[in-house]
Protein backbone atom coordinates (compact mmCIF):
# COMPACT_ATOMS: atom_id res chain seq x y z
CA UNK A 1 0.00 0.00 0.00
CA UNK A 2 2.98 2.66 0.84
CA UNK A 3 4.65 1.66 -2.53
CA UNK A 4 0.93 2.40 -3.91
CA UNK A 5 0.68 6.12 -2.67
CA UNK A 6 4.41 6.82 -3.39
CA UNK A 7 3.73 5.70 -6.97
CA UNK A 8 1.16 8.13 -7.35
CA UNK A 9 2.80 10.50 -5.70
CA UNK A 10 5.89 10.60 -7.80
CA UNK A 11 3.60 10.17 -10.84
CA UNK A 12 1.92 13.68 -9.63
CA UNK A 13 4.96 15.56 -9.46
CA UNK A 14 6.25 14.23 -12.59
CA UNK A 15 3.08 15.53 -13.86
CA UNK A 16 3.65 19.01 -11.78
CA UNK A 17 7.07 19.12 -13.45
CA UNK A 18 5.84 18.49 -17.00
CA UNK A 19 2.86 20.98 -16.55
CA UNK A 20 5.60 23.86 -15.21
CA UNK A 21 8.08 23.11 -17.64
CA UNK A 22 5.54 23.65 -20.41
CA UNK A 23 4.55 26.76 -19.18
CA UNK A 24 8.14 27.53 -18.54
CA UNK A 25 8.69 26.99 -22.38
CA UNK A 26 5.59 28.89 -23.70
CA UNK A 27 6.84 31.80 -21.97
CA UNK A 28 10.65 32.02 -22.65
CA UNK A 29 11.02 30.62 -26.14
CA UNK A 30 12.75 33.16 -28.39
CA UNK A 31 11.35 35.58 -25.40
CA UNK A 32 13.90 38.36 -26.94
CA UNK A 33 13.54 37.88 -30.55
CA UNK A 34 9.85 37.94 -30.36
CA UNK A 35 8.82 40.36 -28.16
CA UNK A 36 6.15 42.37 -29.13
CA UNK A 37 7.86 46.12 -28.72
CA UNK A 38 6.17 49.40 -29.38
CA UNK A 39 5.17 52.98 -27.88
CA UNK A 40 5.16 51.87 -24.13
CA UNK A 41 8.00 49.29 -24.02
CA UNK A 42 10.34 51.79 -25.77
CA UNK A 43 9.15 54.63 -23.10
CA UNK A 44 10.09 52.04 -20.04
CA UNK A 45 13.52 50.59 -21.72
CA UNK A 46 14.44 53.89 -22.01
CA UNK A 47 14.07 54.76 -18.48
CA UNK A 48 15.90 51.78 -17.76
CA UNK A 49 18.47 52.13 -20.08
CA UNK A 50 19.30 56.17 -18.49
CA UNK A 51 19.28 54.59 -15.11
CA UNK A 52 21.78 52.48 -16.04
CA UNK A 53 23.92 54.91 -17.56
CA UNK A 54 23.84 57.63 -14.82
CA UNK A 55 22.32 55.92 -11.67
CA UNK A 56 19.41 54.82 -9.63
CA UNK A 57 19.34 58.36 -8.94
CA UNK A 58 17.68 58.33 -12.59
CA UNK A 59 14.45 56.54 -11.45
CA UNK A 60 11.37 58.37 -11.20
CA UNK A 61 9.35 58.73 -8.22
CA UNK A 62 5.92 57.95 -10.03
CA UNK A 63 5.29 55.26 -12.64
CA UNK A 64 3.46 55.45 -15.80
CA UNK A 65 -0.24 57.24 -16.80
CA UNK A 66 -3.37 55.61 -15.96
CA UNK A 67 -4.89 54.76 -19.84
CA UNK A 68 -6.56 58.21 -21.41
CA UNK A 69 -5.76 60.36 -18.24
CA UNK A 70 -2.89 62.11 -16.54
CA UNK A 71 -3.08 60.15 -13.73
CA UNK A 72 0.23 58.56 -12.98
CA UNK A 73 0.57 55.12 -10.89
CA UNK A 74 2.99 54.19 -8.59
CA UNK A 75 6.72 53.14 -10.02
CA UNK A 76 6.94 49.49 -8.95
CA UNK A 77 7.12 48.12 -12.96
CA UNK A 78 10.26 50.99 -13.11
CA UNK A 79 11.88 50.04 -9.98
CA UNK A 80 11.20 46.12 -10.72
CA UNK A 81 12.08 46.51 -14.65
CA UNK A 82 15.60 48.01 -13.46
CA UNK A 83 16.16 45.33 -10.83
CA UNK A 84 15.75 42.89 -13.49
CA UNK A 85 17.90 44.53 -15.76
CA UNK A 86 21.32 44.05 -13.18
CA UNK A 87 20.66 40.35 -13.56
CA UNK A 88 19.60 40.10 -16.93
CA UNK A 89 21.34 42.77 -18.81
CA UNK A 90 20.62 46.33 -20.32
CA UNK A 91 18.66 45.63 -23.26
CA UNK A 92 14.73 44.67 -23.71
CA UNK A 93 15.29 41.40 -23.22
CA UNK A 94 17.10 42.31 -19.60
CA UNK A 95 14.24 45.15 -19.07
CA UNK A 96 11.98 42.19 -19.42
CA UNK A 97 12.77 39.46 -17.70
CA UNK A 98 10.83 40.43 -14.62
CA UNK A 99 8.11 39.89 -16.35
CA UNK A 100 9.12 36.31 -17.66
CA UNK A 101 9.86 35.81 -14.46
CA UNK A 102 6.58 36.51 -12.02
CA UNK A 103 4.46 35.11 -15.02
CA UNK A 104 6.64 31.51 -14.70
CA UNK A 105 6.19 31.79 -10.79
CA UNK A 106 2.53 32.27 -10.88
CA UNK A 107 1.94 29.20 -12.12
CA UNK A 108 2.43 27.06 -8.96
CA UNK A 109 0.76 29.47 -7.17
CA UNK A 110 -1.77 29.55 -9.05
CA UNK A 111 -1.95 25.65 -7.85
CA UNK A 112 -0.90 26.73 -3.77
CA UNK A 113 -4.25 29.16 -4.56
CA UNK A 114 -6.36 26.28 -6.09
CA UNK A 115 -5.44 23.43 -3.60
CA UNK A 116 -7.13 25.44 -0.98
CA UNK A 117 -10.26 24.33 -2.57
CA UNK A 118 -9.29 21.04 -5.41
CA UNK A 119 -8.49 17.88 -5.02
CA UNK A 120 -4.44 17.62 -5.96
CA UNK A 121 -5.71 16.26 -9.58
CA UNK A 122 -8.09 18.63 -10.31
CA UNK A 123 -6.42 21.10 -9.18
CA UNK A 124 -3.18 20.57 -11.10
CA UNK A 125 -5.56 20.54 -13.87
CA UNK A 126 -6.82 23.82 -13.85
CA UNK A 127 -3.12 25.02 -13.42
CA UNK A 128 -2.19 23.33 -16.69
CA UNK A 129 -4.73 25.43 -18.02
CA UNK A 130 -3.66 28.57 -16.62
CA UNK A 131 0.08 27.73 -17.86
CA UNK A 132 -1.24 27.02 -20.98
CA UNK A 133 -3.39 29.66 -22.02
CA UNK A 134 -3.40 31.78 -24.67
CA UNK A 135 -3.87 35.00 -23.52
CA UNK A 136 -1.31 34.58 -20.12
CA UNK A 137 1.28 33.13 -22.26
CA UNK A 138 1.41 36.55 -24.68
CA UNK A 139 1.08 38.75 -21.45
CA UNK A 140 4.20 37.22 -20.38
CA UNK A 141 6.00 37.84 -23.33
CA UNK A 142 6.98 41.40 -23.21
CA UNK A 143 7.06 44.55 -20.96
CA UNK A 144 4.00 46.10 -19.75
CA UNK A 145 3.14 46.96 -16.58
CA UNK A 146 0.05 45.27 -16.33
CA UNK A 147 1.50 42.02 -17.30
CA UNK A 148 2.47 40.83 -14.42
CA UNK A 149 -0.94 41.56 -12.57
CA UNK A 150 -1.73 37.70 -12.24
CA UNK A 151 1.41 36.57 -9.78
CA UNK A 152 0.44 39.74 -7.44
CA UNK A 153 -2.77 39.96 -7.64
CA UNK A 154 -2.87 35.90 -6.29
CA UNK A 155 -0.46 36.32 -4.23
CA UNK A 156 -2.60 39.13 -2.55
CA UNK A 157 -5.54 36.60 -2.37
CA UNK A 158 -3.74 33.98 -1.07
CA UNK A 159 -2.29 35.66 1.49
CA UNK A 160 -5.98 36.84 2.59
CA UNK A 161 -6.96 33.31 2.35
CA UNK A 162 -4.56 32.34 4.71
CA UNK A 163 -5.19 35.48 7.10
CA UNK A 164 -8.70 34.19 7.67
CA UNK A 165 -8.05 30.66 8.23
CA UNK A 166 -8.85 29.70 11.89
CA UNK A 167 -6.36 26.83 11.89
CA UNK A 168 -3.10 29.39 10.41
CA UNK A 169 -0.69 29.58 13.12
CA UNK A 170 1.01 32.52 11.07
CA UNK A 171 -1.35 34.79 10.28
CA UNK A 172 0.67 37.81 10.90
CA UNK A 173 2.91 36.80 8.19
CA UNK A 174 0.06 36.05 5.91
CA UNK A 175 -1.17 39.36 6.72
CA UNK A 176 2.60 40.63 5.90
CA UNK A 177 2.90 39.09 2.72
CA UNK A 178 -0.65 40.21 1.28
CA UNK A 179 -0.04 43.79 2.35
CA UNK A 180 3.43 43.59 -0.12
CA UNK A 181 1.51 41.99 -2.96
CA UNK A 182 -1.30 44.65 -2.47
CA UNK A 183 1.53 47.34 -2.56
CA UNK A 184 3.16 46.46 -5.57
CA UNK A 185 -0.31 45.25 -7.01
CA UNK A 186 -1.83 48.61 -7.03
CA UNK A 187 0.79 50.16 -8.79
CA UNK A 188 0.77 48.39 -11.73
CA UNK A 189 -2.97 49.07 -13.03
CA UNK A 190 -5.82 52.06 -11.71
CA UNK A 191 -8.19 49.22 -11.47
CA UNK A 192 -6.38 46.98 -8.90
CA UNK A 193 -5.50 50.28 -6.94
CA UNK A 194 -9.03 50.87 -6.43
CA UNK A 195 -10.72 47.52 -6.23
CA UNK A 196 -7.93 45.19 -4.16
CA UNK A 197 -8.06 47.07 -1.32
CA UNK A 198 -11.55 47.38 -1.72
CA UNK A 199 -11.85 43.70 -1.88
CA UNK A 200 -8.89 43.17 0.88
CA UNK A 201 -11.35 45.09 3.55
CA UNK A 202 -14.82 43.23 3.09
CA UNK A 203 -13.16 39.86 2.77
CA UNK A 204 -11.08 41.11 6.48
CA UNK A 205 -14.60 42.77 7.72
CA UNK A 206 -16.35 39.16 6.66
CA UNK A 207 -14.00 37.28 8.71
CA UNK A 208 -12.50 39.38 11.31
CA UNK A 209 -9.23 37.11 11.99
CA UNK A 210 -7.57 38.01 15.14
CA UNK A 211 -3.71 39.23 14.43
CA UNK A 212 -1.59 40.94 16.93
CA UNK A 213 -1.32 44.84 16.39
CA UNK A 214 2.38 44.56 15.58
CA UNK A 215 1.72 42.38 12.56
CA UNK A 216 -0.92 45.14 11.16
CA UNK A 217 1.73 48.23 12.25
CA UNK A 218 4.42 46.29 9.83
CA UNK A 219 1.79 45.20 7.70
CA UNK A 220 0.23 49.22 7.03
CA UNK A 221 3.79 50.39 7.07
CA UNK A 222 4.65 48.28 4.30
CA UNK A 223 2.23 49.74 1.76
CA UNK A 224 2.93 53.07 2.87
CA UNK A 225 6.70 52.43 2.12
CA UNK A 226 5.93 50.84 -1.21
CA UNK A 227 4.18 54.25 -1.93
CA UNK A 228 6.46 56.57 -0.11
CA UNK A 229 8.17 57.81 -3.94
CA UNK A 230 4.35 58.24 -4.94
CA UNK A 231 4.06 60.65 -2.07
CA UNK A 232 7.21 62.58 -2.33
CA UNK A 233 6.18 63.32 -5.60
CA UNK A 234 2.90 64.48 -4.42
CA UNK A 235 4.57 66.77 -1.41
CA UNK A 236 6.57 68.54 -4.25
CA UNK A 237 3.54 69.34 -6.72
CA UNK A 238 0.93 70.13 -4.23
CA UNK A 239 -1.22 67.00 -4.37
CA UNK A 240 -1.58 66.95 -8.18
CA UNK A 241 -1.67 63.18 -8.59
CA UNK A 242 -4.03 63.36 -5.44
CA UNK A 243 -6.59 65.90 -7.43
CA UNK A 244 -5.67 63.34 -10.75
CA UNK A 245 -7.20 60.25 -9.00
CA UNK A 246 -10.69 62.03 -8.17
CA UNK A 247 -10.77 63.46 -11.58
CA UNK A 248 -9.92 60.01 -13.04
CA UNK A 249 -12.53 58.07 -9.92
CA UNK A 250 -15.89 60.07 -11.33
CA UNK A 251 -15.84 60.38 -15.23
CA UNK A 252 -16.52 57.19 -16.49
CA UNK A 253 -19.69 57.35 -17.30
CA UNK A 254 -19.32 57.57 -21.25
CA UNK A 255 -17.81 55.36 -23.72
CA UNK A 256 -15.55 56.11 -26.20
CA UNK A 257 -17.74 58.00 -28.74
CA UNK A 258 -19.25 60.14 -25.67
CA UNK A 259 -22.28 57.90 -25.85
CA UNK A 260 -23.81 57.57 -21.98
CA UNK A 261 -25.35 53.86 -21.62
CA UNK A 262 -28.36 53.18 -19.22
CA UNK A 263 -27.41 50.41 -16.38
CA UNK A 264 -28.91 47.69 -17.53
CA UNK A 265 -26.93 48.18 -21.07
CA UNK A 266 -24.08 48.02 -19.10
CA UNK A 267 -24.92 45.21 -16.65
CA UNK A 268 -25.18 43.14 -20.42
CA UNK A 269 -22.11 44.38 -21.69
CA UNK A 270 -20.45 43.25 -18.63
CA UNK A 271 -21.67 39.95 -18.89
CA UNK A 272 -21.40 39.93 -22.79
CA UNK A 273 -17.46 40.81 -22.64
CA UNK A 274 -16.89 38.74 -18.84
CA UNK A 275 -18.32 35.63 -20.95
CA UNK A 276 -15.96 36.68 -24.03
CA UNK A 277 -12.80 36.69 -21.57
CA UNK A 278 -13.53 33.65 -20.18
CA UNK A 279 -14.00 31.43 -23.47
CA UNK A 280 -10.93 33.24 -24.31
CA UNK A 281 -8.93 32.02 -21.36
CA UNK A 282 -10.19 28.85 -21.49
CA UNK A 283 -9.68 28.09 -25.33
CA UNK A 284 -7.58 30.45 -26.58
CA UNK A 285 -10.70 30.84 -29.47
CA UNK A 286 -10.97 34.58 -30.55
CA UNK A 287 -14.03 34.13 -33.19
CA UNK A 288 -16.34 34.05 -30.42
CA UNK A 289 -19.14 37.06 -30.48
CA UNK A 290 -22.18 38.05 -28.68
CA UNK A 291 -24.61 40.95 -29.62
CA UNK A 292 -24.18 44.55 -29.33
CA UNK A 293 -26.26 47.24 -27.66
CA UNK A 294 -26.64 50.58 -28.67
CA UNK A 295 -28.22 53.94 -27.02
CA UNK A 296 -32.20 54.95 -28.87
CA UNK A 297 -31.95 58.49 -28.89
CA UNK A 298 -34.61 60.03 -26.46
CA UNK A 299 -34.94 56.96 -24.86
CA UNK A 300 -33.52 56.40 -21.04
CA UNK A 301 -34.70 52.46 -20.62
CA UNK A 302 -34.37 50.49 -23.73
CA UNK A 303 -31.64 50.05 -26.30
CA UNK A 304 -31.15 48.82 -29.74
CA UNK A 305 -29.67 45.15 -30.21
CA UNK A 306 -27.22 44.69 -33.21
CA UNK A 307 -25.41 42.14 -34.62
CA UNK A 308 -23.71 42.55 -38.26
CA UNK A 309 -22.93 39.13 -40.58
CA UNK A 310 -19.14 38.91 -38.52
CA UNK A 311 -21.88 38.49 -35.08
CA UNK A 312 -23.47 36.30 -36.42
CA UNK A 313 -21.16 34.07 -37.45
CA UNK A 314 -19.18 33.87 -34.18
CA UNK A 315 -22.58 33.88 -32.40
CA UNK A 316 -22.96 30.55 -31.64
CA UNK A 317 -19.69 30.09 -30.32
CA UNK A 318 -20.30 33.53 -27.86
CA UNK A 319 -23.64 31.87 -26.95
CA UNK A 320 -21.82 28.27 -25.52
CA UNK A 321 -19.38 31.49 -24.03
CA UNK A 322 -22.33 32.99 -22.02
CA UNK A 323 -23.58 29.54 -21.49
CA UNK A 324 -20.16 28.80 -19.85
CA UNK A 325 -20.22 31.89 -17.84
CA UNK A 326 -23.63 31.39 -16.20
CA UNK A 327 -22.54 27.91 -15.25
CA UNK A 328 -20.22 29.40 -13.03
CA UNK A 329 -22.00 30.94 -11.22
CA UNK A 330 -25.11 28.25 -11.00
CA UNK A 331 -22.29 26.07 -9.66
CA UNK A 332 -21.25 28.95 -7.07
CA UNK A 333 -24.14 29.27 -5.43
CA UNK A 334 -24.66 24.67 -5.30
CA UNK A 335 -21.56 25.39 -3.42
CA UNK A 336 -22.44 27.90 -1.02
CA UNK A 337 -25.74 25.95 0.14
CA UNK A 338 -23.52 22.58 -0.24
CA UNK A 339 -20.51 23.45 1.87
CA UNK A 340 -20.08 23.32 5.38
CA UNK A 341 -15.79 23.24 5.51
CA UNK A 342 -15.29 25.93 7.17
CA UNK A 343 -11.28 26.52 4.77
CA UNK A 344 -13.91 26.38 1.57
CA UNK A 345 -16.48 28.29 2.77
CA UNK A 346 -13.38 30.95 3.07
CA UNK A 347 -12.31 30.46 -0.31
CA UNK A 348 -16.00 30.33 -1.73
CA UNK A 349 -15.65 34.18 0.48
CA UNK A 350 -12.70 35.27 -1.49
CA UNK A 351 -13.44 34.46 -4.65
CA UNK A 352 -17.09 36.04 -4.44
CA UNK A 353 -15.80 39.32 -3.23
CA UNK A 354 -13.08 39.39 -5.62
CA UNK A 355 -15.31 38.66 -8.53
CA UNK A 356 -17.97 40.45 -7.23
CA UNK A 357 -15.95 43.88 -6.60
CA UNK A 358 -14.24 43.75 -10.23
CA UNK A 359 -17.52 43.29 -11.22
CA UNK A 360 -19.09 46.60 -10.16
CA UNK A 361 -16.14 48.49 -10.93
CA UNK A 362 -15.90 47.08 -14.61
CA UNK A 363 -19.66 48.87 -14.61
CA UNK A 364 -19.21 52.16 -15.96
CA UNK A 365 -16.51 51.30 -18.39
CA UNK A 366 -17.98 48.62 -19.56
CA UNK A 367 -18.07 50.29 -23.01
CA UNK A 368 -14.66 50.75 -22.82
CA UNK A 369 -13.40 47.59 -21.92
CA UNK A 370 -9.76 46.90 -23.13
CA UNK A 371 -7.76 43.44 -23.04
CA UNK A 372 -5.83 44.29 -20.19
CA UNK A 373 -8.59 44.52 -17.77
CA UNK A 374 -8.89 40.86 -17.74
CA UNK A 375 -5.63 40.14 -16.05
CA UNK A 376 -7.23 40.47 -12.75
CA UNK A 377 -9.98 38.44 -13.48
CA UNK A 378 -8.41 35.98 -15.24
CA UNK A 379 -7.21 33.31 -12.27
CA UNK A 380 -11.00 33.13 -11.37
CA UNK A 381 -12.24 31.87 -14.68
CA UNK A 382 -9.96 29.10 -13.89
CA UNK A 383 -11.47 28.88 -10.53
CA UNK A 384 -15.10 29.15 -11.85
CA UNK A 385 -14.39 26.09 -14.57
CA UNK A 386 -12.63 24.12 -11.25
CA UNK A 387 -16.25 24.97 -9.20
CA UNK A 388 -18.16 23.42 -12.06
CA UNK A 389 -16.18 20.32 -12.64
CA UNK A 390 -16.01 19.83 -9.19
CA UNK A 391 -20.13 20.12 -8.98
CA UNK A 392 -19.40 17.52 -12.04
CA UNK A 393 -17.42 15.12 -9.87
CA UNK A 394 -19.80 15.13 -7.12
CA UNK A 395 -23.01 14.73 -9.02
CA UNK A 396 -22.04 12.15 -11.18
CA UNK A 397 -20.80 8.19 -10.80
CA UNK A 398 -17.17 8.43 -9.94
CA UNK A 399 -15.89 6.77 -13.95
CA UNK A 400 -18.17 8.78 -15.53
CA UNK A 401 -17.10 12.30 -13.50
CA UNK A 402 -14.02 11.51 -14.12
CA UNK A 403 -14.14 11.07 -17.76
CA UNK A 404 -15.68 13.76 -18.39
CA UNK A 405 -13.11 16.08 -16.29
CA UNK A 406 -10.14 14.72 -18.07
CA UNK A 407 -12.30 15.18 -21.63
CA UNK A 408 -13.19 18.84 -20.99
CA UNK A 409 -10.01 19.93 -19.29
CA UNK A 410 -8.05 18.07 -22.44
CA UNK A 411 -10.22 19.54 -24.86
CA UNK A 412 -9.32 23.64 -23.12
CA UNK A 413 -5.78 22.55 -22.94
CA UNK A 414 -5.41 20.99 -26.71
CA UNK A 415 -7.47 24.24 -27.78
CA UNK A 416 -5.18 26.53 -26.15
CA UNK A 417 -1.68 24.89 -27.49
CA UNK A 418 -3.17 24.67 -30.82
CA UNK A 419 -3.51 28.58 -30.83
CA UNK A 420 -0.58 29.17 -28.93
CA UNK A 421 1.28 27.38 -31.82
CA UNK A 422 -0.90 29.59 -34.38
CA UNK A 423 0.69 32.32 -32.54
CA UNK A 424 4.43 31.49 -32.57
CA UNK A 425 4.15 30.79 -36.34
CA UNK A 426 2.87 34.25 -36.83
CA UNK A 427 5.36 35.66 -34.65
CA UNK A 428 8.48 33.47 -36.47
CA UNK A 429 6.80 34.73 -40.31
CA UNK A 430 7.00 38.18 -39.43
CA UNK A 431 10.41 39.09 -40.37
CA UNK A 432 10.22 37.78 -43.82
CA UNK A 433 6.46 37.04 -44.99
CA UNK A 434 4.57 40.19 -46.36
CA UNK A 435 1.68 38.14 -46.73
CA UNK A 436 0.82 37.41 -43.34
CA UNK A 437 -2.66 37.76 -42.06
CA UNK A 438 -3.66 37.44 -38.66
CA UNK A 439 -7.40 38.01 -38.57
CA UNK A 440 -8.90 39.20 -34.83
CA UNK A 441 -6.47 39.76 -31.99
CA UNK A 442 -9.10 40.51 -29.48
CA UNK A 443 -5.26 39.75 -26.72
CA UNK A 444 -3.29 42.57 -27.69
CA UNK A 445 -5.47 44.54 -30.35
CA UNK A 446 -2.40 44.06 -33.49
CA UNK A 447 -3.54 44.62 -36.68
CA UNK A 448 -0.20 42.40 -37.83
CA UNK A 449 2.42 40.92 -35.68
CA UNK A 450 5.66 42.76 -35.60
CA UNK A 451 8.48 41.73 -33.50
CA UNK A 452 11.48 43.12 -31.63
CA UNK A 453 14.11 40.77 -34.25
CA UNK A 454 12.26 42.47 -37.27
CA UNK A 455 12.56 45.82 -35.88
CA UNK A 456 16.73 45.30 -34.79
CA UNK A 457 17.01 44.26 -38.54
CA UNK A 458 15.82 47.78 -39.18
CA UNK A 459 18.20 48.91 -37.12
CA UNK A 460 21.23 47.34 -38.79
CA UNK A 461 20.31 48.24 -41.92
CA UNK A 462 19.96 52.06 -40.95
CA UNK A 463 23.40 51.54 -39.27
CA UNK A 464 25.01 50.37 -42.27
CA UNK A 465 23.79 53.04 -44.15
CA UNK A 466 25.29 55.07 -41.37
CA UNK A 467 28.97 53.06 -41.92
CA UNK A 468 28.75 54.00 -45.51
CA UNK A 469 28.01 57.58 -45.39
CA UNK A 470 27.62 58.82 -41.41
CA UNK A 471 24.44 60.93 -41.63
CA UNK A 472 21.70 61.52 -38.83
CA UNK A 473 18.52 59.59 -39.29
CA UNK A 474 15.35 61.74 -39.46
CA UNK A 475 12.91 59.03 -38.55
CA UNK A 476 8.72 58.55 -38.71
CA UNK A 477 6.67 55.46 -38.70
CA UNK A 478 3.16 54.65 -37.54
CA UNK A 479 2.12 55.73 -34.12
CA UNK A 480 2.48 52.35 -32.38
CA UNK A 481 6.09 51.32 -33.65
CA UNK A 482 7.57 55.37 -34.35
CA UNK A 483 8.78 55.62 -30.41
CA UNK A 484 10.08 52.19 -30.40
CA UNK A 485 12.71 53.48 -33.57
CA UNK A 486 13.81 55.81 -31.96
CA UNK A 487 14.53 53.79 -29.11
CA UNK A 488 16.39 51.46 -30.80
CA UNK A 489 18.46 53.53 -33.08
CA UNK A 490 19.80 56.10 -30.11
CA UNK A 491 20.66 52.69 -28.20
CA UNK A 492 23.12 52.22 -31.36
CA UNK A 493 25.08 55.59 -30.81
CA UNK A 494 23.21 57.15 -34.24
CA UNK A 495 22.22 60.32 -34.27
CA UNK A 496 18.36 60.56 -34.59
CA UNK A 497 15.72 63.22 -35.34
CA UNK A 498 11.94 63.30 -35.85
CA UNK A 499 10.84 64.05 -39.61
CA UNK A 500 8.72 66.72 -39.88
CA UNK A 501 8.41 68.91 -43.67
CA UNK A 502 8.81 72.08 -42.24
CA UNK A 503 12.51 71.85 -42.73
CA UNK A 504 14.61 69.99 -45.45
CA UNK A 505 18.08 69.02 -44.61
CA UNK A 506 20.71 67.84 -47.20
CA UNK A 507 22.95 66.05 -44.84
CA UNK A 508 20.08 63.41 -43.87
CA UNK A 509 18.88 60.50 -44.13
CA UNK A 510 14.86 60.12 -44.05
CA UNK A 511 13.53 57.28 -42.52
CA UNK A 512 9.71 56.20 -42.89
CA UNK A 513 8.90 52.81 -41.42
CA UNK A 514 5.38 51.60 -42.47
CA UNK A 515 3.27 48.51 -42.15
CA UNK A 516 3.95 46.48 -45.61
CA UNK A 517 0.27 45.62 -45.77
CA UNK A 518 -0.74 49.32 -45.23
CA UNK A 519 -1.59 51.87 -48.81
CA UNK A 520 2.29 52.50 -49.15
CA UNK A 521 1.73 54.42 -52.31
CA UNK A 522 -1.03 56.92 -50.42
CA UNK A 523 1.39 56.68 -47.36
CA UNK A 524 4.40 57.25 -48.67
CA UNK A 525 3.35 60.00 -51.12
CA UNK A 526 3.85 63.39 -49.28
CA UNK A 527 7.41 62.63 -48.69
CA UNK A 528 8.12 62.09 -52.07
CA UNK A 529 7.47 64.89 -52.96
CA UNK A 530 10.64 66.53 -51.55
CA UNK A 531 12.74 63.38 -50.64
CA UNK A 532 14.30 61.05 -53.48
CA UNK A 533 14.24 57.59 -52.57
CA UNK A 534 17.17 55.79 -52.14
CA UNK A 535 16.38 52.68 -51.60
CA UNK A 536 12.59 50.79 -50.59
CA UNK A 537 12.86 47.47 -48.72
CA UNK A 538 10.94 44.77 -47.19
CA UNK A 539 11.27 43.71 -43.72
CA UNK A 540 8.13 40.84 -43.46
CA UNK A 541 5.38 42.71 -42.46
CA UNK A 542 7.24 46.04 -41.94
CA UNK A 543 8.30 48.20 -45.07
CA UNK A 544 11.82 50.80 -44.96
CA UNK A 545 11.80 53.43 -47.34
CA UNK A 546 15.22 55.52 -46.80
CA UNK A 547 15.02 58.84 -48.56
CA UNK A 548 17.56 61.96 -49.12
CA UNK A 549 16.19 65.55 -49.26
CA UNK A 550 15.33 66.61 -53.40
CA UNK A 551 18.11 69.75 -54.32
CA UNK A 552 15.50 72.01 -54.82
CA UNK A 553 13.31 71.41 -51.41
CA UNK A 554 16.63 71.67 -49.19
CA UNK A 555 16.57 74.74 -46.54
CA UNK A 556 19.55 73.90 -44.79
CA UNK A 557 22.72 72.13 -44.73
CA UNK A 558 22.54 70.51 -41.43
CA UNK A 559 20.86 70.15 -38.23
CA UNK A 560 22.53 71.03 -34.62
CA UNK A 561 22.61 68.14 -32.99
CA UNK A 562 19.91 67.61 -30.13
CA UNK A 563 21.11 68.68 -26.69
CA UNK A 564 19.09 66.07 -24.45
CA UNK A 565 18.36 66.94 -20.96
CA UNK A 566 18.78 64.66 -18.14
CA UNK A 567 15.79 66.78 -16.46
CA UNK A 568 12.41 65.18 -17.79
CA UNK A 569 10.23 67.82 -19.51
CA UNK A 570 6.62 68.52 -19.08
CA UNK A 571 3.77 70.41 -21.09
CA UNK A 572 1.83 73.18 -19.29
CA UNK A 573 -0.88 72.01 -17.15
CA UNK A 574 0.79 68.10 -17.06
CA UNK A 575 1.57 67.09 -13.13
CA UNK A 576 5.72 67.06 -12.83
CA UNK A 577 6.98 63.73 -12.45
CA UNK A 578 10.21 63.84 -10.37
CA UNK A 579 13.31 62.08 -10.46
CA UNK A 580 15.00 60.36 -6.69
CA UNK A 581 18.32 62.45 -7.89
CA UNK A 582 16.04 65.89 -8.42
CA UNK A 583 14.99 65.17 -4.29
CA UNK A 584 18.00 65.29 -3.02
CA UNK A 585 19.80 68.17 -5.18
Amino acid sequence: MNIFFSQKRNWFFLAFAVVLIVGIFLRSYEFSDWMHYQLDQARDVLIVDVAHEYGPGELPLQGPRAAGSFLRLGPAHYYLSYLGSLFFGVSPAGASAYVLVFSVLAIPLFYFFARRFFSSWLSLGLTALFSCSLFLVSYSRFLWNPNTLPFFVLLYFYGLLRVVDIAEERRGWWLIIAAGALGIASQLHFIAFVTLPIAGVVILLARRPRIAFRSWFVAIGLVLFLYVPVIINDVKTGGDNAREFFSVAFSRAEDEEGNSHTLVEKVVRNVTEHSLASWLLLTGEQSAELFQTRPIEGQSVFFDIRCDRGCRDGLWLGGVSLGLFMSFFVALALLWMRERDGRRRDFLLVVSVWFGVLFVFFLPMAFDFSPRFFLLFAPLVFVFLGFVLHIVLQSLPKKLGRSFTIGLVSVSLLSNLVYVGVYFSELSRSSWDSTLSIGTDRILKEKIRVTLEQQNAIVDYLSGAYEQEPRPFFVHGQAEYKRAFWQLIEARDLPRESLSLEKIYRDAYYVVIVRTQSDLDAYIKKYLEVFNLVEKKEFGTLTVFLMEAKPEAVTAERKKPRVDSRDPQFSPGVQVRYLWRQVFE
